[in-house]
Order: C-alpha cells, then sequence, then structure tokens
C-alpha cells in the first residue's frame, strides 16, 4: 500500500512540474507580457556576459603584471646575490692573499733563522 502511495506522490509530483513548466512556455511564448519578460532575460543575460568577460580581461591583464612584477623582482633578487657573491669572493681571495703574504714572511724569517744558526755552530765539534 505504501508503494502505490509513494507511486501517486511522484506521479502527482511529475504532473505538477509539467504542470508549471508548460504554464512558463505558455507565458514567455504566448504573451506580450512573457515575450517582452524573455528579452528583458536575455538582454540582462548578454549584459552578464559582457561584464565578466571585461572582468576576466581585466584579470589577465593584472595576471601579466603581476607576472612582470614576479620578474623584476627575481631579476633584482638575482643581481643582489650576484653583487654579494662577487663581495664575499674579493673579501675571501684578500684574506688569502694576506695569509699566503704571512705565510712567506714566517719561511723567510726561518730560512734567515736556520742561516744564522747554521753560522753560530759551523764550528762547533760534533759528538761522538
Amino acid at each position: 500500500m505504501s508503494e502505490n502511495n509513494n507511486s501517486e506522490g511522484k506521479f502527482l509530483f511529475g504532473f505538477f512540474i509539467g504542470g508549471l513548466i508548460g504554464a512558463l512556455i505558455i507565458f514567455f511564448l504566448g504573451t506580450k507580457e512573457g515575450k517582452k519578460t524573455g528579452k528583458l532575460i536575455e538582454s540582462r543575460g548578454k549584459d552578464l556576459l559582457e561584464d565578466l568577460e571585461e572582468r576576466l580581461d581585466e584579470l589577465q591583464e593584472k595576471g601579466k603584471e603581476l607576472v612582470a612584477q614576479g620578474e623584476q623582482m627575481k631579476e633584482k633578487v638575482l643581481e643582489s646575490f650576484d653583487e654579494k657573491k662577487e663581495e664575499m669572493t674579493d673579501a675571501a681571495a684578500e684574506k688569502n692573499d694576506i695569509a699566503l703574504a704571512h705565510i712567506q714572511e714566517m719561511q723567510q724569517q726561518g730560512a734567515e733563522t736556520t742561516a744564522t744558526l747554521r753560522k753560530r755552530f759551523k764550528n762547533t765539534p760534533k759528538r761522538r
């Protein structure tokens, strides 16, 4: 019995929806007021579509601008990075040169000290 009521409910719902759709079609196609309303809806739909297209174009332009700004920022960062790299390389090379000069100075002092010691101990007898 509940299956029968359910079938009747579905039928009545479908019948109501069909009648409603039929009434809307008759209204839009059969009456002057419906034709005016249809044209108004069509006009507003076209306006809305044009507005959406304009906004889409604006968003695309804004996106292109943002990409260009991002590229500029990337270039600035890379330039800054290269400058810092050069500064650090130059500073490291300078410190390396200073260290090498210090090592050479120490080697020279060592050679001089060795020569002095050899002269001093040249005539001393060797132990056996």
